[in-house]
């Protein structure tokens, strides 16, 4: 009997940390735009091209993460440079939680903050350097309020971002 009610116990948590996963990676990096197919009942995307020569891919992440309901109101952001994904992020912009900071976590490792500060007041980041990618998590504050980040590079694209992210910096000195 106490094997049985293990066994179930053990499907119900199986089963619980599947619906909580999210696999937002649903391109290569590298691979072109097109290569990315979504089905038919769902809204197709937004492409937004910028002016520093990149394309943002732009998916509500409820749309591939529909059991995962603390990630809902996250933007799946793909930046392709010259067709190739260069960079995924999850973007959470103004939500009353750090749900993006405990899927990170989960997901990456844990991190430190700050004794005694409540995690919703903890501004600042974290790098995780992985084997093949660089990952880091992301809060400060926006105009009425505060945006978490999770920012995916690939270590063969990080001089295609750093090139990318330096005219977006020079267009930001200009004040245009």
């Amino acid at each position: 009997m106490n094997r049985f009610i293990i066994y179930i116990f053990g499907i119900f948590l199986i089963a619980q940390s599947n619906a909580l996963a999210c696999s937002f990676k649903i391109a290569d990096f590298g691979s072109p735009k097109e290569k990315i197919e979504f089905e038919q009942n769902i809204p197709q995307p937004m492409l937004l091209p910028d002016r520093f020569g990149g394309e943002n891919l732009i998916i509500p992440l409820e749309q591939i993460c529909e059991l995962n309901k603390k990630l809902y109101g996250t933007q799946l952001v793909y930046l392709y440079i010259d067709n190739k994904l260069s960079r995924i992020q999850l973007y959470r912009p103004i939500m009353p939680d750090r749900n993006l900071m405990d899927f990170a976590m989960k997901k990456y490792g844990k991190f430190n903050l700050p004794e005694g500060l409540p995690k919703e007041k903890w501004r600042g980041n974290h790098i995780w350097d992985l084997n093949l990618e660089v990952v880091e998590y992301i809060v400060t504050d926006i105009h009425d309020g505060h945006v978490e980040i999770i920012d995916i590079v690939n270590k063969l694209y990080l001089p295609i971002i750093e090139s990318y992210n330096e005219k977006v910096g020079e267009w930001l000195d200009t004040g245009q």
